[in-house]
């Protein structure tokens, strides 16, 4: 029997971070909110990435398309580099992102409303004739080539380098067994951040007694979405984009898949 109100979250970022907002906003709701960590992250590549940061004139901004990113950028910069930052045209994937850009950067990024890689690119296409060098990109192993592919195609440079890898949580399997009562508790709800969060679990959630078709899976973005319908699942509603916001609007009007 489905736990009604229930909901699981996985999503990259686990339960131990401070305040997590979902959660937050959920419990306000009376829901009972549970959470597994999907994935962790290798860092990668920093000497050429801090070279990059530190050449600041060869572009005309950054773009920043997850928190690791910015993670990433704050690992290998100086605060008298990020006052030259400042002054360019720097964009974010995401509400999350810009807040991190904001924290722990300083940068006030343009982005903050889109919720994928090819919204950005419309946007940041708009900023074409001040933008006359590349952009510097740094990015996850995982990465699309939504944004790159469309400013290219735009007559926008771009600057990719590869900075962290994405890994299955090596404890993914023991973690659902806890939130799930040994996989006896059956969310009414699960809610997938990512396609790489939905594949390193799925094998897991198949073990709870029944018929997955039953739960209602959500999808944060429309390539999470991709990944659950191609391994025959059902997308009971997709939140358009990352924010709690958002989730909580698809829980009570979902989109009907």
């Amino acid at each position: 029997m489905l736990a009604k109100n229930t909901i699981l979250l996985l999503k990259a970022q686990g339960p131990d971070s401070n305040h997590d907002k979902y959660e937050a906003l959920l419990k306000s709701k009376n829901f009972e909110v549970r959470q597994v960590k999907t994935l962790d992250f290798e860092f990668k590549n920093l000497d050429k990435l801090s070279e990059k940061v530190e050449n600041y004139d060869n572009y005309s901004g950054i773009i920043l398309s997850s928190p690791r990113c910015v993670q990433a950028v704050h690992m290998c910069i100086f605060s008298y580099i990020l006052k030259a930052w400042k002054s360019k045209f720097n964009f974010v994937v995401g509400e999350a992102t810009y807040r991190d850009a904001l924290e722990k950067l300083g940068l006030d990024c343009r982005g903050r409303d889109t919720g994928n890689g090819l919204t950005l690119s419309k946007l940041i296409l708009e900023y074409k004739p001040l933008c006359a060098k590349p952009f510097l990109i740094p990015h996850g192993n995982l990465k699309s080539d939504a944004i790159n592919l469309e400013l290219e195609k735009g007559g926008i440079g771009v600057e990719c380098l590869e900075v962290y890898d994405s890994v299955a949580n090596n404890k993914i399997g023991h973690d659902l067994a806890e939130a799930t009562q040994n996989f006896q508790l059956i969310p009414e709800y699960v809610a997938f951040f990512s396609p790489s969060g939905f594949h390193s679990s799925i094998e897991y959630l198949r073990r709870l007694p029944i018929d997955l078709k039953e739960i209602k899976f959500i999808a944060i973005g429309p390539v999470t979405e991709m990944a659950i319908l191609e391994s025959n699942l059902p997308v009971w509603g997709v939140a358009k984009r990352p924010n709690p916001d958002d989730l909580l609007d698809v829980i009570l009007n979902p989109i009907q898949c």
